[in-house]
């Protein structure tokens, strides 16, 4: 029988276990159940859970397991197939909607540490893997390319919001640039035109280099300053060598898409990960993963029925009687919109 398919358990003896052999699918559920007695803890904790736990804790380095507490070997011949198990304790249910399986069993944390460390954080929008590189990288990848290597770096902007676009060149030229590039072509900024389509990418000219031994300096200091006016986000518009189309390489400092500014992630740690923290909890169900909302049909469940008369079914005390507070409210409410309180709420506009 495939071990990778089951879990075999062979000659348990624990406790008043009368060396079972006993074989259980993986990826099931299997429920173990019998008389008082018959030896279902024996086997689920102290051999298949003891066992698991045992082998998990086996697995570590000398220096971890000197603060784990080390388990015996349960009376058994073998088993085969067996994972690193977890224990949850039998207790009463709790109402808590953050309480889950993987908070109760501790997994939670580790899960949130790994993925602060291998996780892969890709765009949103379009899919790509957002990553982030020190300036040092950005210098090496870029000097990488063969010597006399023509190349520009380039700010992209963020949406220009309310700006028209002759501030937006103001507000460039003042910051000492002389070239803007609009659409993918190259503008001195006094001949750059006076308006661009909506969508048109607008990159600030930071600097115009060759490849060559003596510019890693130069062109890490242009980064940096590239860095600071694109929000984090750089472009290096690499020359095609004998006059071929030219090549981009897009750099980001921060976990930011370069072709959606909007898509932008924190650094990535155990608390990002985190429903219970407002730096990882979804802003619009705060980690719940419900959202409470109105339902219309439910408010007032027949439309037939006046306000006076309780149509809205959270308001009657008893029956179809309305509560003395909500009545001044409805009255106060029918005199602002001049509306008949008496009227079926169907014909309420």
């Amino acid at each position: 029988m495939d071990g990778q398919d089951h879990i075999r358990v062979v000659g348990a003896r624990q406790h008043n276990l009368k060396n079972i052999t006993v074989t259980f699918p993986r990826n099931a559920m299997t429920v173990v159940t019998g008389l008082s007695g018959s030896g279902k803890s024996s086997l689920a904790f102290d051999t298949i859970y003891a066992e698991g736990e045992r082998r998990y804790v086996e697995s570590l380095s000398a220096y971890a397991r000197q603060f784990l507490e080390q388990m015996p070997k349960p009376d058994v011949d073998y088993i085969d197939g067996l994972s690193p198990t977890v224990a949850i304790a039998q207790r009463a249910s709790t109402a808590n909607p953050r309480s889950t399986v993987a908070t109760t069993t501790e997994i939670y944390d580790y899960l949130r540490i790994l993925l602060a460390q291998v996780g892969r954080p890709a765009c949103w929008e379009c899919g790509q893997p957002i990553t982030k590189q020190t300036t040092a990288e950005m210098v090496d990848r870029i000097l990488d390319h063969p010597e006399g290597t023509r190349l520009i770096v380039l700010a992209p902007l963020d949406a220009l919001g309310s700006k028209e676009s002759g501030d937006v060149l103001d507000d460039i030229s003042r910051q000492g640039f002389v070239r803007v590039r609009i659409g993918g072509v190259v503008h001195p900024i006094e001949s750059a035109p006076e308006s661009w389509p909506e969508n048109s990418r607008v990159e600030v000219v930071v600097d115009r280099l060759i490849v060559r031994d003596h510019i890693a300096s130069r062109l890490a200091d242009s980064l940096e300053l590239a860095a600071r006016i694109g929000d984090g986000r750089i472009i290096a518009s690499i020359a095609g060598v004998g006059g071929g189309a030219a090549a981009e390489i897009t750099f980001s400092h921060d976990f930011a898409c370069p072709e959606h500014p909007r898509v932008r992630l924190p650094e990535l740690t155990p608390r990002v990960f985190s429903f219970n923290s407002p730096y990882g909890a979804c802003p619009s169900c705060n980690g719940l993963g419900t959202i409470l909302e109105f339902d219309p049909e439910l408010i007032v469940a027949d439309p037939e029925v006046s306000l006076a008369g309780g149509a809205v079914t959270a308001w009657r005390r008893q029956g179809k009687h309305v509560n003395a507070e909500y009545t001044a409210m409805i009255g106060d409410f029918c005199k602002r919109f001049d509306v008949s309180p008496d009227i079926p709420f169907r014909n309420i506009p």
